[in-house]
């Protein structure tokens, strides 16, 4: 079934209740209906059919819900980018999904103007340069009329970007039912009624914020979305629109905790928090800041998020992410080496088969494969414990990612851009335990007799990457440990910096 069928359902049956809030503005499900009906024409006009991509360079706006409705009611699939990557970042994104349609702001053209496909159309939302088609303009001049299709010839939705553990981007491909089973368990888990009104303070391009989207809409919640994170502004948002649910990362709740008290939170009915950093005492003090219970879980955006929740009913303990039975999802811990199934409380590589995992990977049939054994189980590439009782325990990434306030950051990334630079001889870029983001990467750099500074380093990087991938801290070093063969160990590297948290 058509997602979007559920949206016209319940713009049907209450077509004047408020479907989304963006600060001032506020449109009703009637009227996101409508637009949405528009815009497809829009991308109709434009070449976009069964099949074809459209992506998505915005943070949270009224226009990327549009945009997102208005592709899946063309049965196309839709592509969230990061509308603060650079050129550097959005060569493979771009080359390999091959968008028909782009629509992001001005800013984002700026840096995707030299990687875009010929033929690709791109329509500037909120300020524009006058040589580029407006989305606003368009959707004045197209035809209002549009029937949603119930059924689907291609039940694929989204193409969501993700990175491996060699920091090469792969397109993560997801379908209508898996978005569906999703917003169904989030709701379930959620303990969501109607009219439920939901934060949306974590990115729509990113699976959680996407899961919100979807969930909101679903359920005929009120979506109130937040383009630029600040804890201040987000708690009062709570407080002014009675925000009942909200889905983030540590780093969020810290945030909240910094702020002075006074706000008035007691709308908030569920809270949910997952990603590095999460720890028993976070959890139990932003309950305390809520007054209402904040769920653990984990997830990945190979399973749209919908991974293990704690559920209210069941006993806590923290750090667990709850109970594996009865679940969207199954799971099992296996022995990386011989797959056999590892007894109760022995860590070993976390296994997961379900309704809301992806499709494939993009384009990419040797890498699904690899993810996925012949029963269907995807590799998750964790490591984590099941205790006697059913409870799952995430341990640790068995790669050298690094999440840093929720993102994924991958180390040979930026040390490509770092070894691009005159006068460096060689990187290597690792993780440091930080009691806000989780972890920070680190530089450690060799020099081949006259190297830029660490501060220009640093600046060379927040100019080639988004923000929250480049190094905090650069450190040279006469030389990096290496192996046997002759690379750099990661893991003697990493011993190399100060044992301290910051």
């Amino acid at each position: 079934m058509n997602f979007v069928s559920y949206v016209c359902l319940r713009s049907q049956g209450h077509p004047s209740a408020v479907a989304v809030r963006s600060g001032s503005e506020s449109w009703t499900y009637g009227e996101l209906l409508d637009d949405v009906r528009t815009a497809a024409n829009v991308l109709a006009d434009h070449g976009v059919e069964d099949g074809s991509r459209v992506g998505l360079m915005l943070h949270n706006r009224y226009e990327f819900v549009v945009g997102t409705l208005a592709t899946l009611a063309r049965r196309a699939i839709v592509v969230p980018i990061n509308p603060d990557y650079k050129r550097h970042e959005l060569g493979h994104i771009l080359g390999q999904s091959t968008p028909e349609v782009v629509l992001g702001t001005a800013s984002a053209y700026e840096h995707a103007a030299d990687e875009l496909p010929v033929g690709t159309d791109w329509f500037d939302v909120g300020d524009r340069n006058s040589d580029r088609t407006g989305f606003w303009d368009a959707m004045a001049t197209a035809a209002d009329e549009y029937r949603i299709p119930k059924t689907l010839d291609s039940k694929r939705a989204f193409l969501l970007y993700t990175s491996g553990t060699t920091g090469q981007p792969k397109g993560v491909v997801h379908t209508h039912d898996n978005f569906i089973a999703v917003s169904d368990a989030c709701a379930i888990s959620y303990e969501v009624t109607p009219g439920d009104g939901f934060l949306a303070a974590m990115p729509m391009y990113h699976c959680t914020g996407m899961s919100v989207l979807g969930t909101t809409l679903k359920y005929g919640g009120e979506l109130v979305l937040v383009s630029e994170w600040d804890p201040e502004r987000t708690l009062r948002a709570i407080d002014e629109y009675d925000v009942n649910v909200f889905s983030g990362v540590p780093t969020m709740y810290q945030d909240w905790l910094n702020v002075d008290d006074g706000i008035d939170t007691g709308s908030m009915h569920t809270a949910v928090i997952g990603g590095a950093g999460t720890t028993a005492e976070l959890i139990r003090r932003s309950e305390a800041l809520l007054d209402c219970p904040v769920l653990n879980g984990y997830g990945m955006t190979e399973s749209f998020i919908a991974g293990i929740w704690e559920r209210r009913n069941d006993e806590r303990r923290l750090p667990s992410v709850g109970r594996t039975t009865d679940r969207l999802v199954e799971v099992r811990v296996v022995d990386p080496d011989s797959g056999d199934d590892q007894p109760p409380g022995e860590p070993g590589e976390l296994l997961i088969r379900g309704r809301p995992m992806m499709e494939e990977y993009f384009d990419e049939p040797e890498k699904t494969a690899a993810a996925f054994d012949d029963d269907g189980w995807f590799h998750t590439g964790d490591w984590a414990r099941i205790d006697a009782d059913d409870y799952l325990y995430i341990v640790d990434r068995m790669d050298y990612t690094i999440l840093c306030g929720g993102h994924n950051v991958y180390p040979q990334e930026i040390e490509g851009v770092i070894e691009s630079l005159d006068g460096v001889d060689s990187a290597v870029v690792v993780g440091r335990e930080d009691d806000r983001k989780g972890a920070k990467p680190i530089a450690l750099v060799t020099d081949n007799g006259d190297p830029p500074s660490a501060d220009e380093i640093k600046t060379y990087c927040l100019e080639n990457l988004a923000p929250y991938k480049h190094p905090r801290e650069v450190q040279f070093v006469d030389e990096l440990p290496r192996n046997d063969v002759g690379k750099v160990d990661r893991d003697a590297s990493a011993n190399l910096l100060p044992s301290s948290r910051s």
